[in-house]
């Protein structure tokens, strides 16, 4: 069996995924077509893209004018004219949101030492440590994307190059309160180096928040690889709660919190924009995926469906706060 067709294991549990659905190609950069097939294990409910990249591919993945980290705005066709409807769908949905943002609270509710020094692993544009920032932490990032450091060092001093399988010597040779990674585990080629990594750096009774988007969300299983947030080949592994849960208690976190956020924002004219242009990226690299459907309609059937569901069920985000043993 060639290395396209063999079938990967599972980094978390070490059992033999299954094929789970495949993607034609890179929605953002559809010209050059490059087919993406994601095996699951369904014994942690843990997705991966089962050909893994180089680290000079990863970094081709992010050579984008509009990747949301680099901070820049962009018009949205949909936003421009807003229908009756569309306002109704957004506001059930708004009326119908209880997800929980990120706050340094998560953090500083844990903390027994007094300790406030934190790392984000993948900072971006620094938008979170700002808010770390303010409530007196002390804060480094590390990311290695150039555009998002340049964004993130307008408003942070310690932002550093590197990735959380490759962790810079500075934060290495440090020990922190609080690590974040938010939304970036999905975007690792080895979570459990990162993982590691993590534990590494972070002091006992030290606190970890780790978010990922949310793959038992019936955005996810419904649209798979058309789910804004599938996002291949950025993302190349998809996280449950549970399988989020397993990886942490593998390296000996002890899991405190389990919160959720994103629910409003996937019925928004921007997101559905989105939906719309991964599927003609995909119809024009598939010529059994012409068809497209209605993205207004199936929104407002997502809604329904997901509105009194479960929180695991209908926020795109998970988030873990877990204390470091």
């Amino acid at each position: 069996m060639d290395e396209k067709n063999k079938l990967s294991e599972c980094p978390i549990c070490n059992q033999r995924a299954a094929p789970f659905f495949a993607v034609p190609c890179d929605y953002r950069k559809p010209v050059n077509p490059v087919a993406y097939n994601v095996d699951w294990c369904n014994n942690c409910g843990y997705g991966q893209v089962r050909v893994r990249p180089s680290k000079t591919e990863i970094s081709s993945f992010y050579e984008l004018d509009n990747y949301y980290t680099h901070n820049i705005s962009n018009t949205n066709k949909y936003e421009q004219k807003i229908y009756f409807l569309d306002r109704l769908r957004t506001h059930i949905s708004w009326r119908f949101d209880n997800g929980v943002e990120l706050s340094p609270l998560d953090a500083t509710s844990l903390l027994k030492d007094g300790g406030l020094n934190i790392c984000e692993i993948g900072c971006g544009n620094g938008s979170n440590l700002v808010k770390f920032l303010d409530k007196g932490f002390s804060v480094t990032g590390v990311d290695p994307d150039p555009a998002a450091r340049q964004a993130a060092k307008a408003s942070i001093k310690n932002i550093f190059d590197g990735t959380a399988e490759e962790l810079p010597e500075v934060v290495l040779n440090n020990k922190y309160d609080v690590v974040l990674m938010s939304h970036v585990l999905e975007h690792c080629l080895d979570i459990n180096t990162a993982v590691l990594n993590v534990k590494r750096i972070l002091k006992k009774g030290g606190v970890f928040i780790v978010e990922t988007p949310n793959c038992d969300s019936y955005g996810f299983k419904d649209y798979q690889g058309g789910w804004p947030w599938t996002d291949i080949p950025r993302h190349l592994n998809f996280f449950t709660p549970s399988s989020l849960n397993s990886i942490l208690m593998k390296y000996d976190f002890r899991v405190i919190t389990t919160k959720y956020r994103g629910f409003c924002r996937q019925f928004s004219n921007s997101w559905l924009e989105e939906e719309e242009k991964i599927g003609k990226a995909f119809a024009s690299c598939n010529i059994e995926m012409t068809s497209q459907p209605n993205y207004k309609l199936r929104a407002w059937r997502l809604l329904f469906k997901s509105i009194f569901s479960s929180r695991a069920l209908k926020y795109d985000s998970v988030r873990l706060i877990a204390v470091n043993l």
